[in-house]
C-alpha cells in the first residue's frame, strides 16, 4: 500500500525493507538516495564498517571532486554516535591507458551488437516486403475465387489471419530492435566522451572518512551526504482524456501521468538510487542584506492624465493550449512560494553525462469534460479542450504536457502552475470541422459634446462561427472580453443594444461568454460592442 503525501512518498513495504536495502548497498558505498533541486543535488551514500576496539571508520572513496565540502555530513543507521568526519582530495589511481583499453573493449562489444541488430533489421524488412507481396497475391486469388459458386472462405480467412499475425510479430520485433539500438548508441556516445576526457591527465576525486563510536556493536552502517552542483530536473506530464461517449464534447475521465526529466553532470553516476525531486531553492554563502542610503527628491512637471491598456495573462483567455507552430516554453520550478518534495516510486539510474532521463512520479485520475472553445481575439481556430481539476494531492508545476484523446496522441502544449484542486484546461488540438472569423464593425473615438465633458471610445466586433462537418450538431463556447477599469474616472459599458443576447458576463474580470449551437452546414454571427467613457482632458495612450 502506498500513501502519497505532500513532500514524500510513504511505502509500508519500503519501510520494513529499509535495513535490508541499506545492508545490500553498504559494502560498495554506492549512492543510496538523491534529492534533486533546480540547480544542484544532495547525495547520500551508505557503507558498512566493522568495529574495532569500539570504534569504526567508514571510508567513502571516489566522491565527486566538485562537491561542496561545507555540506559534508556523516550519520549512522544504528544506535551509535558519529564522533568525526574528515575529507581530502586525491588523484585518479588508474593509469589513463589502462582505462582507455577497457573503454575501447566496451566500444567493440557495443559495435558488434549494433551490427547484429542491423543485420536482423534488414532481414525483417525483407520478410515484411515478402508478406506484402503475399498479401497482394491472396487479394488477387480472393477476387478470382469469388466467381466460384462455393468459395473456400475458411482457407482464405486462415491465410489472411496468418499473414496479419506474422506482420504484427515482425513489427513488434522491429520496434524492440529500434529501442535497443538507441540505448546502445547512447552508451557508445558516452564511452566516446569518456575516452576523449582521459587525455593522459590524472583526474581528481574526494575521499571522506566517518568515525563512529560503536557503543558495543560489532558492525555499523554509516551514511554520508553532501551537496554537488550540476543537477537539475523539470516536470513533464501526459494527459489522456477518455470520453464516455463518441461525441466530441461531453464527460469522461482524465488520466494524468506525472513525470520528471532529470539531468545531471555532477561527475559521478547515480546507479539504482532513490530519487526525490524538490522545488526548494537552497542557497549557500549568503549573508543578510544591508540597506544603502535612500534619497528622496522631486521636481515640478505638468503632464496630462493618460489612459493606457494592458492585458493580464489569465487562464480563462487561453486558447486551451499552444497554437499551430508554437512549441513548449522553457520550464522553471516556480512553486509559488510553497516548496515541496516528490519521491519517485522506483529506483532510477542516472548517468552523469548531462542527458535527460525521464522517470514516472505518479499516475492519478479524475473526472473531466471535453468541449469546443473559440477565442477569436487570440486565435482564429476552434479548439477541442478538456477541462478538469488538478487530481493530484500536490501542486502541478509549469511544464510540458503531451495530450492524448482515447490513447491517440494529439500534441504538446504548456501547463502553467496549478494548485491542489485548481481547475484548468488542456488543448486537444484544432477542430478543422469548425471555423471562426472576427471582424471589426466599429472603432470610433467621439470627443466630448458642447454641453458635456466626457469623451467616448466605441468598439464593436462581429464573430462568425461555421459548422463545416458532414453530420451532427456541435456546441461551441465563444469567449471574448472587454476592458476592466481600475479607476473611478474611467467607465466601461457593455452595449446591450448592439451585443448579441444569451451571453454570460463576468463584470469583475470582463469576460463575455456565449454558448452557440450549430447544426451541420449552419453558421451563426455574434456581435460584441462596448464603450469606454473618460474625462475630456484625458489622453489615450493605447488602443482598447
Amino acid at each position: 500500500m502506498r500513501r502519497w503525501l505532500l513532500g514524500q512518498t510513504v511505502t509500508l513495504a519500503a519501510l520494513t525493507a529499509a535495513p535490508a536495502l541499506a545492508r545490500a548497498a553498504a559494502p560498495a558505498g554506492e549512492v543510496d538516495a538523491v534529492v534533486v533541486f533546480a540547480d544542484r543535488a544532495k547525495v547520500t551514500r551508505l557503507v558498512a564498517a566493522l568495529c574495532e576496539q569500539g570504534v569504526a571508520r567508514a571510508t567513502f572513496e571516489r566522491l565527486a571532486a566538485t562537491l561542496d565540502p561545507r555540506t559534508l555530513r556523516g550519520d549512522v543507521l544504528e544506535k551509535a554516535d558519529v564522533i568525526g568526519l574528515a575529507s581530502d582530495v586525491a588523484n585518479e589511481a588508474v593509469p589513463p591507458e589502462t582505462r582507455a583499453t577497457a573503454l575501447r573493449d566496451q566500444q567493440e562489444k557495443i559495435e558488434a551488437e549494433l551490427r547484429a541488430g542491423g543485420t536482423r533489421a534488414t532481414a525483417i524488412r525483407t520478410e515484411l516486403d515478402d508478406i506484402e507481396g503475399y498479401a497482394h497475391l491472396v487479394s488477387s486469388n480472393l477476387r478470382e475465387g469469388m466467381r466460384n459458386p462455393q468459395p473456400a472462405t475458411a482457407a482464405w480467412g486462415q491465410s489472411l489471419d496468418g499473414l496479419r499475425k506474422r506482420r504484427a510479430a515482425l513489427e513488434d520485433e522491429r520496434r524492440r530492435l529500434a529501442v535497443a539500438e538507441r540505448a546502445l548508441r547512447l552508451r557508445l556516445d558516452r564511452l566516446g566522451r569518456e575516452l576523449g576526457a582521459l587525455g593522459g591527465t590524472p583526474r581528481s576525486y574526494r575521499t571522506a572518512t566517518v568515525t563512529i563510536d560503536c557503543r558495543g556493536l560489532r558492525e555499523v552502517t554509516a551514511s554520508l551526504s553532501y551537496v554537488v552542483p550540476g543537477a537539475t530536473w523539470q516536470p513533464d506530464y501526459d494527459l489522456d482524456f477518455v470520453p464516455s461517449g463518441k461525441a466530441k464534447v461531453g464527460p469522461g475521465v482524465a488520466r494524468l501521468t506525472v513525470g520528471a526529466v532529470v539531468r545531471q553532470a555532477t561527475g559521478e553516476d547515480w546507479p539504482a538510487a532513490r530519487i526525490s525531486l524538490s522545488t526548494a531553492k537552497p542557497k549557500l554563502g549568503t549573508e543578510a542584506p544591508r540597506p544603502a542610503p535612500l534619497l528622496v527628491d522631486g521636481y515640478a512637471h505638468e503632464q496630462a492624465k493618460v489612459m493606457v491598456q494592458a492585458e493580464e495573462r489569465r487562464e480563462q483567455l487561453d486558447t486551451g493550449g499552444a497554437t499551430r507552430g508554437a512549441g513548449p516554453a522553457s520550464v522553471s520550478l516556480d512553486d509559488k512560494g510553497n516548496a515541496f518534495v516528490l519521491t519517485l516510486p522506483h529506483r532510477v539510474t542516472v548517468i552523469a553525462d548531462g542527458r535527460p532521463i525521464w522517470a514516472p512520479v505518479d499516475v492519478v485520475e479524475g473526472p473531466a469534460a471535453s468541449k469546443l472553445v473559440a477565442t477569436p481575439k487570440l486565435d482564429a481556430h476552434v479548439f477541442q479542450v478538456v477541462a478538469l481539476k488538478n487530481p493530484a494531492a500536490y501542486p502541478l508545476l509549469e511544464g510540458r504536457v503531451r495530450s492524448y484523446r482515447g490513447g491517440s496522441y494529439v500534441g504538446d502544449t504548456q501547463l502553467r502552475y496549478q494548485g491542489i484542486g485548481a481547475p484548468f484546461e488542456v488543448s486537444l488540438g484544432v477542430d478543422d470541422d469548425l471555423a471562426v472569423e472576427r471582424q471589426v464593425i466599429q472603432e470610433k473615438d467621439r470627443d466630448a459634446s458642447f454641453l458635456g465633458s466626457t469623451k467616448h471610445i466605441v468598439r464593436a466586433y462581429r464573430i462568425k462561427l461555421t459548422n463545416r462537418a458532414s453530420s451532427g450538431t456541435e456546441s461551441v463556447e465563444l469567449r471574448e472580453n472587454v476592458p476592466v477599469s481600475k479607476i473611478d474616472d474611467v467607465k466601461v459599458e457593455l452595449s446591450d443594444a448592439q451585443t448579441s443576447p444569451g451571453y454570460a458576463f463576468d463584470r469583475e474580470r470582463g469576460f463575455v461568454t456565449w454558448t452557440v449551437s450549430l447544426q451541420r452546414g449552419e453558421w451563426h454571427a455574434i456581435d460584441l460592442a462596448y464603450t469606454i467613457h473618460l474625462p475630456d482632458d484625458w489622453q489615450v495612450g493605447g488602443g482598447p
